[in-house]
């Protein structure tokens, strides 16, 4: 969307200030006429143009004055000279104080609306003015009657006329009040933009600012690290050529056996350094060797524990057997008894019934049965517990191999002193024989 561009007009004739503002704002352009060069300066303070339009005389300052004023505030800002005639020191005046043009139109003002055209739309059709010379001559006249500079055009023609001249002249001022309207709302929006536009440059501008000024920081703090990394190692580099030259000056001042005698201090002092590494490495080797003889310690601490406990076992598993076994025999005296009743109720007696059933032996023999089947199960639970017990008498000598193995690895290398300190657990290999034995000669 193109932008309505902004016409400074200064200019000392109102007539001729009057028809370029209107020639100009009915091309579309937003005109801003001052009759004075200070307020031409006060609105270019206040706002920025695209052209400014500068009439050579001028009241109270010069043309040229007024053009490097507007240039000062405004450098960018295209001038157009006008002039009553071409001259060359105007031109070149002109051409000093940075001109676009000069030009001297005379009362041809369409040459003047060509040139801005020309300078303000580039490569672009003019359109046609709304604003016809017929109007401009009514306006002009209609302007010098109510100023009284033209008293006798306004008297003549008759009235028919001369509303026809006023009827046409308020619809074209109608026309122009109605642009001028769209064109200060469409102003109004483009200074809003313009002003959001340059608080954003402003607030980059500081941005801007705030960088670089933290880039001179660092840069500052830089060549000072720089600077003090540099004194730093001018100054080893002297500590490096003092120690030189004080060894060099040692070296000259010590005879011969002195200096061997040094050196050979030196190379004892290295020796001495050496084995201290090494003892220092036996000591951490020694720690940890007794480290993992108390482990073996506990080891065998935790085996003894485990025989201790195999062996309570067996001593309540022989009571078991000895207890079942009285069991067994308490029970084959019943069984005994039971068939010596049974042979005796057996035999016919004349006072008895034989097909009469006695009471008394029945019950004996039911609670014989019940004591067999809790004998038998007794006896396979036996036989379970022993295979248990089996298993782990055979875990337990894998174990205690394998820490007989590592105590001798522990011994070997402690040394023999060493190996000395360490108690070596007792094997009560009288206990598992027997424990074999109980468990190898009983009835499966």
């Amino acid at each position: 969307m193109n932008s309505i561009k902004k016409v400074l007009l200064v200019h000392g004739d109102q007539p001729a200030s009057r028809t370029l503002t209107l020639l100009l704002a009915g091309a579309g352009y937003y005109v801003r006429s001052c009759a004075q060069p200070d307020a031409a300066i006060e609105a270019a303070h206040g706002e920025w143009f695209d052209l400014s339009l500068v009439a050579d005389p001028l009241p109270e300052m010069s043309s040229f004055g007024l053009i490097g004023a507007l240039k000062k505030l405004q450098p960018s800002l295209a001038v157009l000279l006008l002039v009553n005639q071409l001259e060359l020191p105007s031109v070149i005046k002109g051409i000093r104080v940075a001109v676009t043009d000069v030009l001297a139109p005379g009362n041809d003002w369409a040459l003047v609306l060509q040139r801005v055209n020309a300078i303000l739309r580039p490569g672009q059709e003019a359109a046609p003015s709304e604003v016809t010379p017929e109007v401009l001559a009514e306006v002009e006249a209609i302007l010098a009657e109510i100023s009284g500079e033209s008293a006798e055009a306004g008297s003549a023609g008759d009235g028919r006329a001369e509303w026809v001249r006023l009827v046409r002249q308020r619809d074209g001022l109608k026309s122009v009040v109605e642009r001028l309207a769209q064109e200060k709302t469409a102003l109004e929006a483009e200074l809003r933009k313009q002003l959001a536009q340059q608080t954003d440059a402003a607030r980059q501008q500081t941005e801007l600012n705030e960088v670089r000024s933290e880039r001179e920081i660092v840069a500052a703090a830089q060549t000072s690290v720089d600077e003090k990394a540099r004194a730093v190692a001018e100054a080893r580099e002297a500590l490096a050529r003092e120690r030189a030259a004080l060894a060099a000056e040692r070296d000259r001042g010590r005879p011969e056996e002195e200096v061997q005698r040094l050196k050979a201090a030196e190379a004892l002092s290295d020796d001495l350094h050496s084995m201290e590494n090494k003892r220092s490495d036996l000591r951490a080797d020694e720690v940890r060797l007794r480290e993992e003889a108390v482990q073996v310690r506990q080891g065998q601490i935790r085996l003894e524990m485990d025989r201790r406990q195999l062996q309570e076992d067996m001593d309540m598993l022989r009571q078991q057997e000895a207890n079942l076994q009285s069991y067994e025999q308490r029970l084959r005296a019943m069984g005994e008894a039971a068939e010596a009743e049974r042979v005796q109720s057996a035999a016919p007696r004349p006072s008895r019934d034989p097909f009469q059933r006695d009471a008394t032996l029945e019950a004996a023999w039911t609670r014989l049965d019940r004591a067999m089947d809790m004998l038998e199960a007794e006896r396979r639970n036996f036989s379970g517990e022993k295979l248990i017990l089996k298993e782990e008498l055979a875990r337990l000598k894998a174990k205690e191999e394998a820490l007989q193995r590592r105590e001798q690895a522990v011994e070997a290398q402690l040394g023999p002193d060493a190996g000395r300190e360490l108690p070596r657990a007792s094997v009560p290999l009288g206990r598992l024989r027997v424990a074999k034995a109980i468990f190898t000669s009983g009835k499966k």
